[in-house]
């Protein structure tokens, strides 16, 4: 009988014990759930969410990038920029190019581009003009240039050229005899060029002053020489 209780005893020593430090009982032998720290959860979550903002914003300042105005689709030379051309795009500035800034898009709206823009084209104000082409007084034309006849890498809209009508194998003009100016030298911005023909011949857009309409329109049907000026010439 003693050893009955003794081993009763030890048995429920040892169901005690297994409870460990921590473990709570009511006064029937029934366990008592753990309390949970509700408030280290939350403040847990509130620090996490604290450090992250801090991360993103020490990023974000570090970011030296600026938005600036991109084109969404390809803009032909003499077209004017619609609010649908426009998009934003970040880059890094550059102290070589002025970019037209994403704040501008009001301003840039409407403005003609001078040249064939593809899309893409981060713009800069360079590329635009609040005049379309030709201006006032202004003749816009098409010269045909033969392979040779224009430096091999060619020209480009904004380039200043000086127009002269080409010769053929005896040295005489090909243009059409008859009239003194044929002869004259003729000064244009280059403005377009198109595509290279089967024979490699290209026609290149040029503006005119009105002092030269009349010789412009004559070397028109004509074949000619394009010769690039550089500055101040």
């Amino acid at each position: 009988m003693g050893s009955a209780v003794s081993f009763s005893r030890q048995s429920a020593s040892s169901d005690d014990d297994s409870t460990g430090p921590g473990r709570a009982w009511d006064g029937r032998g029934t366990r008592l759930p753990r309390r949970r720290r509700w408030w280290l959860v939350t403040l847990a979550v509130v620090l996490a969410a604290i450090a992250t903002y801090g991360n993103y914003a020490l990023i974000t300042s570090q970011d030296d990038r600026v938005d600036v105005l991109v084109l969404t689709r390809e803009v032909r030379w003499g077209q004017p920029v619609a609010e649908s051309d426009l998009g934003v795009a970040k880059v890094f500035p550059d102290q070589r190019l002025s970019f037209i800034s994403a704040s501008q898009r009001a301003d840039t709206v409407g403005q003609v581009a001078r040249g064939t823009l593809p899309a893409g084209t981060v713009l800069t104000p360079a590329q635009l003009g609040t005049e379309l082409l030709p201006g006032p007084g202004e003749r816009l034309l098409g010269l045909p240039v033969k392979p040779g006849n224009l430096p091999a890498r060619g020209v480009a809209p904004g380039d200043l050229v000086q127009v002269s009508p080409a010769k053929d194998s005896a040295g005489n003009n090909d243009a059409t005899q008859g009239s003194a100016d044929m002869a004259k030298p003729l000064r244009a911005r280059v403005v377009g060029v198109g595509p290279p023909d089967s024979t490699g011949a290209v026609t290149v857009d040029v503006v005119v002053g009105e002092d030269a309409a009349r010789t412009a329109t004559d070397l028109a049907g004509a074949p000619v020489v394009v010769v690039q000026l550089g500055p101040g010439a």
